[in-house]
């Protein structure tokens, strides 16, 4: 008995070292920052496979789609950018804006670009997407939203609340910044207040945040935490070049005509070509672009799909004439009024004015210093409070720029070419010099202790002045960053989002959208990546 006790300690002796050996090796070959071990940037090794979904963007809608679909399926998600896990300019709710500013053409967590109107934005470039690099606020569509689409509306509740448990926070208490706005809008107007709700609805109301109350980030990337890790690779750092087609000729389905997607190609982060193909054997077996409202129409042209004229432009062989890819895309143009300041809040109240023709927010973007958890009276913000306009009639076009899918395309949005739009700022703008003149405000515009200096053109002494109103919208015109539309359902998708004139291929993401949903569209964004891969479980399912 004695022997065999001491061999049985022995032989567990070696085991745990075999583990623990095991374990070190694991680690050093994943690498920091990736908490996923389906997380790779080999993309020779992610290549060799084929899959029954190929999505193409891991960011908003990218994540929660990819993680759905695992559940049943095999799932290769590519994306351009790194990860957002153990960065502080991520994940730390006072370094917002830091990611706007530092950046570069090809490695940066944002791709900064100007539009032809002349307009500085931004575009993510990291697991995740917009949420995160974006102010944080979560806030749901309107209910009229939902129903103008055409979407489910029981399924749209599911999808959002199995979001909104994994990445949305309600916040414990108020800033006393949020305070003064909450009152202040009220004071002016903006009622009824409807309190803490997710819901959108006209008035002033408090809502959640994917910063939780101790000021980190979620990401749409915590969402893959819902994905089977057998049946999923997420791969970064690689950005589509094309998707591949068979022809009619080629394809299994001797009775459809039309062009069959079958993978994509991509390039890593030197710059190397690979391609990765579908499991054709599986009966369920798709492309999906959800590389946003700039990446997915870009992604559309370099593969031969588009304006013929425009593709002809660059030599780029035609797939499809599709003359509605690119077209009618809009970004919310917003006007603001602009302090400096020391103090950092997270944007927890808005307002939404009658009919949901505008919405009042307030952001602090960080302008420099060192931007950590702590406290630090180095550091500056820009405090804004901003107006955005939330159904545009303006729209504008995104055309190629060049062959390289690293470039930005070219976007023109038109900004207040149609009168109503610049109608509509003027209104939102004469509500917020009434609420800069509430008392709860004009305490932190003079209060030197606050370090509250404000920056940018004067205000208008007469409110009433049409034309001077006007040219603070023009002035102070500037992106909220939610772009949206350049394949739009019903024109380039179907309302199952499948592109119209080929097989195998569906767009994902708010190039979808006619308008922006709600005040802020992240929320409903990760809600459609999860409601169109139920529904794709659920087709095959029957």
């Amino acid at each position: 008995m004695t022997m065999i006790r001491v061999v049985n300690i022995r032989a567990w002796l070696l085991l745990m070292m075999l583990s623990s050996l095991s374990s070190c090796q694991a680690a050093k070959a994943t690498p920091s920052g990736f908490p996923f071990a389906f997380m790779t940037i080999d993309a020779e090794k992610a290549g060799a496979r084929k899959y029954d979904y190929i999505v193409v963007g891991g960011g908003t809608a990218g994540c929660p789609l990819a993680a759905t679909l695992s559940n049943k399926y095999s799932v290769l998600v590519i994306e351009r950018g790194g990860s957002p896990y153990g960065d502080p300019d991520i994940e730390n709710a006072d370094a917002f804006g830091k990611a706007l500013i530092e950046t570069d053409n090809y490695t940066s967590i944002a791709q900064t670009f100007i539009s032809v109107d002349g307009v500085s934005n931004a575009r993510a470039r990291v697991l995740g997407g917009g949420t995160a690099i974006n102010a944080g606020f979560y806030s749901r569509a309107s209910s009229e939203y939902v129903s103008n689409v055409g979407w489910d509306e029981g399924l749209v509740e599911e999808s959002y609340e199995w979001v909104e448990k994994q990445v949305a926070f309600k916040p414990r208490h108020l800033s006393p910044w949020a305070s003064a706005i909450k009152k202040g809008l009220l004071e002016v107007g903006v009622v009824p207040y409807n309190g803490y709700t997710l819901d959108h609805l006209d008035g002033t109301k408090i809502s959640a945040s994917i910063f939780d109350n101790n000021g980190k980030r979620h990401t749409a990337a915590d969402l893959l935490r819902s994905a089977n890790p057998h049946n999923i690779v997420v791969l970064l750092n690689a950005t589509a070049s094309r998707v591949l087609f068979n022809s009619p000729e080629e394809t299994k389905n001797a009775s459809s005509r039309k062009p069959r997607a079958s993978g994509v190609e991509f390039m890593d982060s030197h710059g190397q070509s690979y391609q990765v193909f579908l499991n054709e054997s599986s009966r369920s077996s798709e492309v999906i672009l959800t590389a946003g409202a700039l990446g997915s129409p870009q992604v559309l042209l370099l593969s031969g799909i588009g304006p013929s004229e425009s593709l002809r432009e660059f030599n780029i062989p035609l797939l499809l004439h599709s003359p509605s890819v690119g077209q009618r895309i809009q970004d919310n143009p917003r006007a603001s009024v602009s302090w400096q300041s020391h103090e950092f809040y997270t944007v927890q109240v808005v307002g939404i004015l009658k009919a949901s023709q505008n919405y009042i927010e307030h952001v602090s973007v960080f302008a420099n210093g060192s931007a950590s958890p702590n406290k630090n009276k180095n550091k500056v913000y820009t405090e804004e409070i901003t107006e955005k306009l939330a159904f545009p009639l303006s729209r504008g076009e995104l055309q190629l720029r060049s062959r390289d899918p690293r470039d930005n395309p070219s976007v023109r949005y038109n900004y207040y070419s149609h009168p109503l739009d610049l109608q509509r700022c003027v209104h939102a703008v004469r509500v917020i010099v009434k609420l800069l003149d509430t008392p709860y405000l004009r305490r932190f515009n003079g209060d030197p202790s606050h370090g509250f200096n404000f920056t940018g053109p004067p205000l208008p002494k007469n409110i009433s002045d049409d034309a001077a109103m006007a040219q603070i919208c023009h002035d102070t015109l500037s992106t909220m960053w939610h772009n949206h539309g350049g394949c739009e359902i019903g024109s380039v998708v179907d309302d199952k989002y499948q592109l119209k004139g080929v097989d195998n291929l569906r767009i994902v993401d708010a190039s979808t959208f006619r308008d922006s949903p709600g005040t802020n569209p992240q929320a409903t964004t990760m809600m459609l990546g999860r409601y169109v891969g139920v529904k794709i479980l659920r087709e095959w399912a029957q």
